[in-house]
């Protein structure tokens, strides 16, 4: 084999493994949704609530990139799990074209507390649309014996207030906060709140992700605790990797993903 024709077939075969790994962060990894299962050890959890499950959605992104069936049978996969609760913590679209769409999306999981993202934030629309969710902007309810569960509004765009979002609650109950943005628990999270945990999205986990060495990309307000569970300074953070895609539509070593949190004492 002459230099030019080996040069070309490199050549041919470097396209080709090119093109390969495009149609698969387009069109496969973007539709590998996992469901994670973890454990978390929550101090002071009551007795009762021993193996209490939340199910976390977020970045469902309904829109040009992530098609509204699609995200629909992610939501059922999820309620046919039964958790004993679902939060969705933000960017439930990725126009405002599909806000309708979205909350239709939302239907197997009707009853889920949610808050808003930073794209939401750009459609009017959206909290009167999102019919199947409770919104918990700066306020909180108590969902079981022993455990409230609070919303903020969305950090960069809105107004968070962490002590509206936990009024009311019982001075001895387990309290988690819902915030779009993982990385405002250091700025929010203060020690007399004493929240146990807080539930985030909006990094995408990075989306494209390389081997040894991790996200090439992550948004401000997802960069620091981007990807699974942190200890920040006054709280845990959960950061789900989210369900859809925004801007590009690719995945990389970085798959969707649903989350079963299951709430454990120390």
């Amino acid at each position: 084999m002459n230099r030019r024709r080996f040069l070309l077939r490199a050549a041919v075969s470097a396209l080709g493994l090119a093109l390969g790994l495009a149609g698969y962060s387009r069109f496969v990894e973007t539709r590998r949704v996992r469901f994670e299962e973890r454990t978390i050890a929550i101090p002071g959890l009551p007795r009762h609530l021993e193996g209490y499950t939340i199910g976390v959605l977020s970045d469902l992104h309904v829109g040009p990139t992530t098609p509204a069936e699609w995200v629909r049978q992610v939501a059922e996969q999820l309620a046919n799990r039964q958790p004993d609760l679902v939060v969705a913590v933000g960017d439930f679209i990725g126009s405002h074209k599909h806000v309708r769409e979205a909350n239709w999306c939302l239907e197997p999981v009707k009853g889920a507390l949610a808050v808003l993202g930073n794209w939401d934030y750009y459609d009017g629309q959206i909290r009167r649309a999102l019919t199947n969710v409770t919104l918990l902007e700066n306020r909180g309810v108590l969902v079981a014996d022993g455990l409230w569960i609070g919303g903020v509004d969305e950090p960069r765009l809105g107004r968070p207030d962490v002590n509206r979002a936990l009024a009311g609650a019982p001075p001895d109950a387990v309290r988690i906060l819902l915030c779009h943005e993982p990385d405002y628990a250091d700025i929010l999270v203060r020690p007399e709140h004493q929240v146990a945990l807080v539930i985030s999205g909006h990094s995408h986990g990075g989306q494209v992700c390389l081997p040894l060495i991790g996200p090439i990309f992550l948004p401000e307000g997802g960069s620091k605790y981007h990807t699974g569970l942190y200890q920040a300074r006054h709280c845990q953070v959960y950061t789900t990797r989210g369900v859809g895609t925004a801007h590009l539509p690719i995945r990389f070593y970085c798959p969707p993903e649903v989350t079963l949190l299951r709430l454990t004492p120390p």
